[in-house]
């Protein structure tokens, strides 16, 4: 009987970026991570085949296949050829958002968000073997310690970008965009990142923004195909999750953080999304139960 591990156990992730490779003994499980609600999972599928669940479609991989997994939406691996190998970049948005490159980061996003039911980029030879390589370097860099490590792993990150932009392009995949639509949808999620616990309401991000609340589930729809309420709801049914894992917190107690008005709503929203009571998905996820 083969040992599971996952990238959570990487030393290296220290909240910012991680990359590894992956195989069918060691999975990348995003669920043990905090990195669902803000975070883009890159991944470079090298050996073998592999069927993974992506926002309720299975999509199967083969080599040479790249998907980028935006926030929100975590992949589940279902089931991998003994000989599955990828790289797995993960990347929080704490990092992309010092990026200047962030613009580029949705434009990439788009692509997996319009097109969920075959949301896989087919990479020619070389492109495949230039961001393998850009990868590669990155998983050294994280290991350095050097004061300038932030700044070459922002660099090698954007250098992914650069080479999928023009993929995306090529495949006339991309939801173009203007200049301020693209501004206002980063500052949403800036806003969305740093507020969402408290703020449930898409009135506070559209006043905080100076846009009507139809302007701003326009630019959501458009960019992210999905509504604002939405893209709130992730992020807390995700938090949500994570706290009822990781913590020893109640059931009131998580809904008081998240700002429920009492834990019955909380409950009532919880099962809405997530299909089982708190409780329930606390008592199914314990170890040894």
């Amino acid at each position: 009987m083969t040992r599971e591990a996952n990238i959570a156990d990487n030393k290296d992730w220290k909240g910012k970026i991680a990359c590894q490779f992956v195989h069918s003994n060691i999975r990348l499980d995003t669920s043990q991570m905090k990195t669902s609600v803000n975070s883009y999972v890159y991944a470079l599928f090298e050996k073998g085949t592999s069927r993974i669940r992506y926002d309720k479609h299975d999509i199967e991989t083969q080599p040479g296949d790249f998907i980028i997994f935006p926030p929100h939406i975590p992949p589940r691996m279902l089931s991998t050829s003994e000989d599955y190998e990828a790289i797995c970049l993960i990347v929080s948005s704490n990092f992309i958002f010092d990026s200047p490159m962030v613009r580029n980061v949705f434009q990439a996003a788009t692509f997996p968000q319009l097109h969920s039911t075959n949301p896989i980029m087919k990479l020619p030879v070389d492109w495949h073997s230039t961001i393998r390589e850009i990868m590669l370097l990155i998983m050294r860099h994280i290991q350095s310690e050097g004061i300038f490590t932030t700044q070459a792993l922002q660099s090698l990150y954007s250098l992914v970008l650069a080479d999928i932009i023009p993929l995306m392009e090529n495949q006339d995949a991309t939801n173009y965009t203007n200049k301020r639509s693209n501004d206002l949808f980063i500052e949403f999620n800036k806003l969305l990142r740093e507020n969402f616990r408290e703020h449930h309401d898409i009135n506070f991000y559209a006043d905080r923004l100076n846009i009507s609340t139809r302007y701003l589930s326009m630019i959501t729809k458009q960019i992210a195909n999905t509504t604002v309420a939405t893209f709130i709801n992730r992020h807390l049914m995700l938090e949500a999750c994570w706290l009822l894992k990781t913590t020893d917190m109640s059931i009131q107690q998580v809904s008081d953080a998240l700002h429920f008005s009492d834990q019955a709503s909380f409950s009532k929203f919880f099962k809405r999304i997530n299909g089982m009571p708190p409780l329930q998905y606390r008592r199914e996820r314990e170890p040894n139960t």
